[in-house]
């Protein structure tokens, strides 16, 4: 005979808080428990190991249609079918992985070269305006004043100001 878990037996047994097992049946990726007839919520070592793999996948950082869509071929199909189908989401999400790596490379880049700029400006007089008042093309406080155009093309770039409304 198949033993029946409590919600919370399957919380412990899969590491995962209650709430979040009820999150995940309410957005349908986990199938609805079974009932008592006191009507609390029953489940079996199936559920566990389903559960389980919900909570490896999204530490895989992946999306709950994803997650979704692993717990199906889970219950269905063979094995291989499951590791052909989840090598293929490995896949995409390297591929992912790969492409948020090289935006943060390009926003590290920004930002270095954007605190490059502002060290450099700080040694500059003290305007006596705010910085909303600036124009990157006279402001000293920017460090452009018409010196390096790079620099100018940098504060341009960071005031979100185009070559034309120049």
């Amino acid at each position: 005979m198949e033993r029946k878990l409590t919600i919370g037996q399957l919380s412990e047994l899969a590491g995962v808080p209650r709430k979040t097992i009820r999150y995940y049946e309410g957005v349908g990726v986990l199938p609805p428990p079974g009932r008592s007839d006191a009507r609390y919520r029953l489940y079996s070592d199936i559920d566990v190991r389903r559960v389980e793999l919900v909570r490896r996948a999204r530490a895989l950082d992946m999306g709950l249609d994803e997650v979704r869509e692993l717990v199906k071929w889970a219950g269905t199909g063979s094995c291989n079918d499951f590791q052909e189908r989840f090598q293929g989401v490995l896949h995409r999400k390297l591929e992912d992985v790969d492409q948020r790596i090289a935006d943060l490379e390009h926003l590290k880049q920004d930002l270095q070269r954007l605190g490059a700029h502002f060290e450099m400006s700080q040694r500059e007089a003290d305007a006596g305006h705010t910085m909303l008042e600036c124009s990157p093309e006279t402001c000293t406080c920017l460090g452009a004043a018409g010196k390096d155009p790079n620099q100018l093309q940098e504060v341009k770039l960071w005031l979100n100001k185009s070559e034309s409304e120049s």
